[in-house]
């Protein structure tokens, strides 16, 4: 490894381990936070160069190129209809024109919502946090069909940070959401798709172009 990967590894590593001893415990008591495909993908395949990009066409962004930085850089998404519901006609959990985007390089934009705009019914916190080294501690919730005793539909499949560090005081107390099933999510009228992987939580949209980090072999990108 060189030393540009050596330290994306380490920082990927303080990324995705559980902050303290307490709430290690804590969260092994109830349900462990768990991202299994994320801790298998490995390193294999280097990082795409130039002519491995894809070239942005008319209102594209490339995720190798700015704003897609690292430490990531967030952006405003104000303007941008926003739908995230379970099924394709249930119940609606955001609707919001106020969206942000965390914007790191070789990720699709990840989406953080407004607290005021995300029906909280369908949200139960679990024990466990993760600590990015760029934004702070991330708290976890259970996305479910909605009310205190609900069906649970999407393990871990939310989370926040309650308070955030360095530039990320635009995403403070704003939740994003794996795409996962059965959830669906359009962006203007556009279906979103999931970053490949179980950890990073990114949206596809045609406005974006990779090659994206997430499948097998992509962790130190």
């Amino acid at each position: 490894w060189d030393h540009g990967r050596m330290r994306r590894a380490a920082a990927l590593a303080r990324c995705s381990t559980l902050l303290t001893a307490s709430s290690f415990f804590s969260a092994a008591a109830a349900m462990p936070l768990s991202f299994p495909q994320h801790m298998a993908s490995g390193g294999h395949l280097p990082r795409p160069g130039p002519k491995e990009r894809e070239t942005p066409g008319p209102g594209q962004r490339s995720v190798w190129e700015p704003p897609f930085t690292r430490p990531p850089t967030t952006v405003s998404a104000a303007g941008r209809h926003v739908i995230l519901r379970i099924g394709e006609d249930g119940p609606i959990i955001v609707d919001t024109v106020r969206a942000v985007q965390v914007c790191e390089e070789s990720h699709p934009p990840v989406w953080y919502f407004p607290r005021e705009d995300v029906n909280t019914n369908h949200l139960r916190p679990i024990a466990g946090q993760t600590g990015c080294e760029f934004k702070g501690a991330a708290s976890y919730f259970d996305v479910t069909a909605g009310g205190r005793d609900s069906a649970r539909l999407v393990p871990q499949g939310a989370w926040s940070y309650e308070h955030t560090t360095g530039d990320s005081k635009a995403i403070e107390r704003h939740v994003a959401f794996y795409l996962r099933e059965p959830l669906v999510a359009t962006v203007d009228g556009e279906r979103a798709r999931p970053q490949e992987g179980d950890f990073y939580g990114g949206w596809i949209t045609n406005d974006v172009v990779g090659p994206f980090k997430g499948p097998p072999g992509t962790r130190f990108w």
